[in-house]
């Protein structure tokens, strides 16, 4: 009897893609005992050479040299080199029911898939690179204008410019550093007024930084591309920094910078998930791709489609170790099931939902967190911050450093 030949494909690298291809090696591949099993072969697909760790990015600008080391080549990852686990470098342009589509017209037949491919922020903060030279290349030139930069403004009050701004503030404390949102409070989410306050006291009072609240950028001289009309699902090919930049506010002041970052809003991957739905539902939600507890795409005719991580439905607020046990019961669920053939109902794996958390890093010297509806006082809050802003633990939790340790997708083991 031919031994069916199991494909499944990663569409997506980074915090879920990367630990859903750990938990698939060590159910499928590293376990001695192959017996009743069909062969499987295990493809990533990524458009980068590497493991990023994102949320040092912030940081990354400001001091290059910890830039440098927040990308992780998979060449250098030793399980990565399996037989039967092949790394396609390329962009997914198209998926459908049984095939990813690449940007190069290469199409990859799965026999399970799992949808990791995030969401995308402009440059610098989103990373256009494509090889680690590319991106410390890149990170020299963000870092070059930003040092001979007497003036910075960054246009977004979210995390992400939060982090900038205070990382920028404390890294050149010489520097005028200017964070403008259009809010009355900065932070936007589920998030209380008194973390919110904390924050503009952090940024203020402790950092430095000057808070332009509740008023938007209503023109920009000299005019750079409205991000807002940027109809890509690729934005990190496009920047969101200009040089020596007036700003006119909706109140009527004006703001130069010599040079301004715009953290404004990402871009989901709607246009590439070429799924029918066989409900009324679409496919594709407000919040990302719907997904049960197992993870699986919520839509009876994809039992085989994983969805994890920034793309999918599960959470409002985005975070990487939520990311990475998705991942972790996608990858468990899938493993289950093939051994077993689809004549068989093995019982997955669910994942749970967790609470609302924000974990705001704002320098080495300031942060604050809120989990659920409480706000943790500083010291408690310090057991989660390190100071590589969490790379090592996302390099240890990813196994990028070791071999994962088999184990039967039947025992749970730790996610991460």
């Amino acid at each position: 009897m031919t031994t069916k030949i199991v494909n499944i494909v990663v569409a997506g690298g980074n915090y879920a893609g990367l630990n859903a291809m750990r938990h698939l090696y060590a159910t499928l591949l590293a376990s001695p005992d192959q017996s009743n099993r069909s062969e499987v072969n295990i493809t990533l697909v990524d458009r980068r050479d590497g493991f990023v760790h994102y949320i040092g990015m912030t940081r990354g600008i400001t001091e290059p040299s910890f830039g440098s080391s927040l990308w992780v080549p998979y060449s250098t990852v030793d399980w990565l080199q399996h037989p039967q686990i092949t790394i396609k470098q390329g962009t997914v342009a198209d998926i459908q029911p049984t095939l990813v589509q690449l940007a190069n017209g290469e199409q990859l037949q799965f026999d399970y898939l799992v949808v990791a491919l995030g969401i995308s922020r402009f440059a610098p903060i989103g990373i256009r690179s494509s090889t680690k030279s590319e991106f410390v290349a890149e990170l020299a030139e963000s870092y070059a204008q930003l040092e001979s930069a007497k003036s910075v403004v960054v246009v977004g009050g979210g995390a992400v410019g939060i982090e900038l701004a205070a990382d920028i503030k404390c890294d050149f404390p010489d520097k005028s550093v200017t964070l403008v949102h259009s809010r009355a409070l900065p932070l936007p989410g589920p998030f209380k007024d008194e973390l919110r306050h904390n924050v503009v006291d952090i940024l203020q009072n402790n950092i430095g930084v000057e808070l332009v609240l509740g008023q938007r950028v209503i023109a920009q001289e000299p005019a750079s591309a409205d991000m807002a009309d940027t109809l890509t699902d690729m934005p990190e090919h496009v920047s969101s920094t200009a040089t020596d930049t007036t700003l006119t506010l909706s109140g009527g002041q004006t703001l130069h910078g010599d040079w301004v970052v715009r953290c404004l809003g990402t871009r989901d991957k709607k246009s590439i998930i070429n799924l029918p739905s066989s409900t009324q539902e679409p496919i594709f939600g407000a919040n990302g791709i719907r997904v049960k507890d197992t993870m699986q795409i919520d839509d009876a005719a994809y039992p085989h489609i994983y969805a994890c991580g920034d793309i999918c439905s599960r959470d409002t607020v985005k975070l990487a170790g939520v990311a990475m046990y998705g991942a972790y019961i996608a990858a468990i669920n899938i493993a289950r099931t093939i051994p077993s053939g689809s004549n068989n109902s093995p019982t997955l794996e669910e994942s749970p939902l967790y609470p609302s958390k924000i974990l705001l890093l704002m320098s080495k010297e300031h942060f604050i967190m809120q989990l659920g509806d409480e706000i943790w006082e500083k010291e408690k809050t310090r057991q989660y911050v390190s100071e590589d802003m969490g790379l090592q633990g996302s390099i240890n939790g990813l196994s990028l450093n070791k071999v994962p340790a088999a184990y039967s997708p039947f025992d749970l083991a730790p996610a991460f």
